[in-house]
């Protein structure tokens, strides 16, 4: 236990830092980092990391794709995202007496998940006013916190609610710890934290919350990252895998510390991408 408050502190520490200055390389750089690393991470747990013609290529695509949406380049991307499906089917195709279809299989549509989450992480920090991507005011660097708001407000209240009051199990043949009522706590403490989020902004920058989207928002986030954090526990407990590395001392890994958090950047991304959905949150205020 000792162990594990220390190693979150730390992980706490450097988050912060690396979010104070989200708004230089720093950022989309870890990021990057976190995909490449997430991605070696999946692979071990499904058991190919030694098998060269898949590792080699899924960590390429990992590496590449968020630099590419560093870059803006999303049709190389899609281009990278199809090349490295053809890869994977020549293998099924080709080499299908060597390899294990199953793992196979699993191994690309992960690795795509993650990376494709990890890229949209980025990408959430520089949302605009006007199309949401290209043009217009900056207001990425509200939006983004909004992930990790919901992934560990609702991880951690989640986990205090379930200690105190759950009674009921929520999926006992994949997570037997969780419970509906930790569950419950989680999405009524994760809409209280984005109405706050909202109250903060308004004081601090001009912009104008919707409180009421904010809070459909962050009751939909919520129960979305308690389904990664479940996907995540289900790849787990398949290949009997206790945790996806060792990164964190008692922690785990880097998928078992953003496990909730990548589920939710792609459906944040694609709700703010456009000018009107986002006005569903902020607004920025006349001057």
């Amino acid at each position: 236990m000792k162990q594990r408050i220390i190693t979150g502190a730390i992980f706490a520490a450097l988050v912060m830092v690396v979010l104070f200055f989200s708004h230089t390389w720093v950022y989309p750089a870890v990021i990057l980092l976190l995909s490449i690393v997430g991605a070696s991470e999946m692979l071990r747990c499904v058991g190919v990391w030694k098998e060269l013609l898949l590792s080699v290529p899924s960590m390429l695509y990992a590496a590449l794709c968020p630099f590419l949406a560093m870059e803006y380049r999303y049709g190389v991307l899609m281009a990278a995202t199809m090349g490295y499906l053809f890869i994977m089917l020549f293998m099924l195709v080709f080499a299908h007496e060597k390899v294990n279809t199953e793992r196979v299989c699993t191994a690309y549509t992960m690795i795509v998940y993650i990376t494709i989450c990890f890229v949209c992480l980025i990408r959430l920090r520089y949302v605009t006013t006007e199309t949401g991507m290209d043009t217009g005011r900056m207001v990425g660097q509200y939006i983004y916190l909004l992930v990790f708001i919901a992934a560990w407000i609702t991880d951690t209240f989640a986990y205090f609610t379930g200690v105190f009051f759950g009674k009921h199990k929520l999926c006992p043949k994949i997570s037997p710890k969780k419970t509906i009522e930790g569950s419950l706590g989680g999405i009524a403490f994760c809409v209280l934290a984005f109405l706050i989020y909202g109250v903060v902004v308004s004081r601090m920058f001009p912009l104008e919350p919707n409180y009421l989207g904010l809070a459909a928002v962050g009751l939909v986030m919520s129960m979305l990252s308690q389904v990664g954090d479940l996907l995540a526990s289900v790849i787990k407990r398949t290949y009997g895998v206790k945790d996806y590395g060792k990164l964190f001392p008692g922690h785990g890994g880097v998928l078992d510390r953003f496990d909730s958090v990548l589920l939710l950047a792609p459906f944040l991304l694609a709700l703010v991408e456009d000018a009107q959905f986002l006005q569903l949150i902020f607004q920025v205020a006349a001057q």
